[in-house]
């Protein structure tokens, strides 16, 4: 019996070694997925942040320091991006959420607009905190691609 001991618990310790491989496997299309989830190929679209009404001023001070970031930006991409950004929040009142939509169109094909790997690249020391407060904002996320149709 002792002799079976030491094989098993090789056996075990070669398994257990493999299985972050094999997430770290799963999670690539997942992360894959994540990494486009806000470019939009079809030359259009629109984020919709759903986020907690006590919250919403500091959902506007990072969507101030993310215009600013826009406005500010040297990389021709994200200069392209910042022309066609548009930022709105709701003129009607929701007791859920305060709703704010970022519209682009048209949207740079292949781009990321996602604000917070902007403000990572525009103010990295900012990043962290900035995103934060983001995390504590929102509800949740909406995404949108559009089509033309005139």
């Amino acid at each position: 019996m002792r002799r079976i001991v030491p094989p098993v618990i090789a056996c075990l310790l070669v398994a257990l070694s493999a299985a972050p491989a094999a997430r770290a496997q799963d999670a690539a299309p997942a992360a894959s997925a994540a990494a486009q989830a806000y470019t939009f190929a079809t030359g259009a679209g629109l984020l919709f942040f759903y986020v907690r009404p006590d919250r919403a001023a500091d959902f506007e001070a990072v969507v101030a320091r993310l215009s600013e970031a826009l406005d500010g930006a040297q990389e021709a991409t994200r200069r392209q991006q910042a022309a066609s950004w548009r930022m709105f929040r709701s003129a009607e009142a929701v007791k859920e959420s305060a709703i704010y939509v970022f519209s682009f169109d048209p949207a740079v094909p292949g781009a990321d607009y996602d604000p917070v790997k902007l403000l990572a690249e525009a103010v990295p020391a900012e990043a962290q905190a900035l995103y934060e407060k983001l995390k504590a904002a929102i509800v949740r996320v909406e995404r949108m691609g559009l089509a033309r149709l005139r």
